[in-house]
C-alpha cells in the first residue's frame, strides 16, 4: 500500500532541516573557522573529530531508546521535542564571539556536540520510520527519493546560498575577510527553517500502525549484532565511503572555488547552485535506472560519473571567470551526484528484515542510528582531512590569494582524493547482497513468523 501523497510531502520536507543543517556544517564550518574565527586549520579540524567521540555514544542510546519507546509514544514525538533546540543549537555554533583563538575552539567544540546531540534526537526517529512507512522494496526507493529530493534542495542552498548571505550583510569584498555578521544571520535564518522542517514533519505524518508485542518479556540482542544481518555492514561501510567522498568534496569547494577558480562569491553561489540545482531535477532519471538496473547497478554508475565529472572539472575548468565549460561540468556531477545521495539511503531499508529474522525484535532506530553515526563521523573525517591539508600546504588565513603549493593542495583534495573515494565505493557496492529478489523472500519469511504487518498510515 503506497503512502498519500501529502504524507510522502511531509515526510520528505524533514530532510529540509536535516540536510540543510547537516551540509552547511560540514561545507562552510571549517572555512568560517579558520576565516572568521581565526581558528587554526588543524584546531578547526580537530574540533569535528573530538565531537564525534560523543556522537559515539549518544547515536546508538538513541536509536534503542527510539525502538524501546516507538509502542508506548511512538518516534515524531522526538521530533515535537528537538525542533526548537536544533534550531538554537546550530545558530550558536555560527555565533562565533571574539574569544580569541583558544576561546573559538572551546565555544565551536561545546557548541558542535551540543547540535549533535539535537541532530541525533530528531533525525534517528525521522528515519527509522522509512521501513515502516514504506514496506516494499520499490516503495521504500519512492519515499526515500522525496526525502532525498528535499535534502538535495536544502543542500544546494546550504552550499550555495553563505556567500551570498554573508556577503549581502556585510557589503560585498572577499568572503575571507568577511566578519562574523553575515554568517550569524546564516546561522539564524537556516536554524528556523530547520525547527519548521521537522515542525512540519510531526504535525503533518501520522505514526505507522504498528502489529502488538508480543506476550512475554522481549529479550533485546546487543546493539553490535546489527551488523551481523546480511548487508547491514556492507551498506554502512559504502556508506561511509560516499559520506566521507561527499563531504571531502563539499567542505574542500568552497576553497577550490575561491583560491583555485578566483571567483568572488557570487559566481560561486552560480556554480553551487548548477551542481546541486540539476541534482534536484536528476532524481527521476536514478528512480528509473534503479528499477531497470538494481540499486547496485544505478548507484554504481552514479559514483564512476560523479567520480570522473570532478576529477574533469578540476583539471581543465579555466580560472577568473564562471565559463560555460564550468557550468557543463557542474551540472554533469550533480547528475551523478543525485544517485550517491539517493541510492544508500534507499538500500539501507531493505536490511530491517533479514535482522528482524536474525533476533526476533524490528531495530529501524538502532540501524539508523548506526547509521546516522557513520555519517557524522565519515562527514567529519573528510573535514579533517582537509584541515590536515590546509595546514600542511600553508593556507594563509583571511586570504583570498594562496601560494601555488597551497592551491595545489586545494586542488588534489577536490579532484583525485574525493574521486578516488568516490571509485573506491563503486567496487564496493558490489559486496551488498540484497536484491529484489532477496528482499520478497526475506518479508515473506518474516510475515510466516510474525503474521503480516498492518498497512501504513
Amino acid at each position: 500500500m503506497k503512502l498519500p501523497l501529502p504524507q510522502r510531502i511531509a515526510y520528505g520536507a524533514s530532510d529540509m532541516g536535516a540536510s540543510l543543517t547537516f551540509v552547511a556544517i560540514n561545507t562552510w564550518l571549517l572555512y568560517a573557522l579558520v576565516n572568521v574565527a581565526g581558528v587554526p586549520p588543524l584546531w578547526a579540524g580537530a574540533v569535528f573529530v573530538a565531537g564525534r567521540l560523543v556522537d559515539a555514544f549518544t547515536d546508538p542510546v538513541m536509536g534503542v531508546l527510539g525502538d524501546r519507546w516507538r509502542d508506548r509514544i511512538g518516534r515524531l514525538p522526538f521530533l515535537r521535542w528537538g525542533a526548537v533546540p536544533l534550531g538554537a543549537t546550530f545558530a550558536a555554533v555560527w555565533w562565533a564571539p571574539d574569544l580569541g583563538p583558544g576561546g573559538a575552539v572551546a565555544y565551536a567544540l561545546v557548541t558542535f556536540v551540543l547540535f549533535g546531540i539535537a541532530y541525533t534526537v530528531v533525525q534517528v526517529p525521522t528515519m527509522a520510520l522509512t521501513p515502516e512507512l514504506a514496506p516494499d522494496y520499490d516503495e521504500r526507493t519512492a519515499l526515500t527519493s522525496w526525502r532525498i529530493g528535499f535534502g538535495v534542495i536544502a543542500s544546494m542552498l546550504a552550499v550555495a546560498a553563505p556567500p551570498m548571505i554573508v556577503l549581502a550583510v556585510v557589503g560585498g569584498g572577499d568572503l575571507a575577510a568577511a566578519g562574523a555578521a553575515g554568517w550569524r544571520v546564516l546561522g539564524v535564518v537556516f536554524g528556523a527553517v530547520a525547527a519548521l522542517a521537522y515542525l512540519t514533519t510531526a504535525t503533518v505524518v501520522r505514526e505507522p500502525v504498528r502489529p502488538p508485542l508480543p506476550p512475554g518479556p522481549i529479550v533485546h540482542a546487543p546493539w553490535w549484532t546489527a551488523f551481523r544481518a546480511p548487508g547491514y555492514a556492507s551498506v554502512w561501510t559504502l556508506f561511509l565511503l560516499v559520506t566521507l567522498g561527499i563531504m571531502t568534496l563539499n567542505s574542500m569547494l568552497p576553497f577550490f572555488l575561491e583560491s583555485a577558480l578566483r571567483l568572488p562569491g557570487e559566481a560561486q553561489t552560480l556554480v553551487l547552485g548548477t551542481l546541486f540545482g540539476v541534482a534536484v531535477v536528476s532524481f527521476p532519471l536514478w528512480g528509473a535506472l534503479s528499477a531497470r538496473l538494481g540499486k547496485r547497478g544505478a548507484l554504481t554508475f552514479g559514483l564512476v560519473l560523479l567520480a570522473g565529472a570532478t576529477l574533469t572539472l578540476v583539471n581543465v575548468a579555466p580560472p577568473g571567470a564562471v565559463s560555460p565549460l564550468l557550468l557543463a561540468l557542474s551540472a554533469l556531477a550533480g547528475v551523478g551526484l543525485a544517485a550517491v545521495m539517493m541510492l544508500p539511503w534507499a538500500m539501507l531499508p531493505d536490511v530491517v528484515e533479514f535482522d528482524a529474522l536474525a533476533h526476533g525484535e524490528r531495530r529501524e532506530g538502532l540501524l539508523y542510528a548506526l547509521f546516522t553515526f557513520g555519517q557524522k563521523a565519515a562527514g567529519s573525517l573528510g573535514v579533517f582531512a582537509n584541515a590536515l591539508a590546509a595546514a600542511w600546504f600553508g593556507y594563509v588565513q583571511g586570504s583570498a590569494l594562496q601560494a601555488p603549493e597551497t592551491v595545489a593542495g586545494i586542488r588534489l583534495m577536490t579532484g583525485p582524493v574525493a574521486a578516488g573515494i568516490f571509485l573506491l565505493a563503486a567496487a564496493w557496492v558490489w559486496t551488498y547482497p540484497i536484491t529484489r529478489e532477496r528482499h520478497a523472500a526475506a518479508q515473506a519469511a518474516l510475515a510466516a513468523a510474525t503474521g503480516p504487518r498492518p498497512p501504513a498510515g
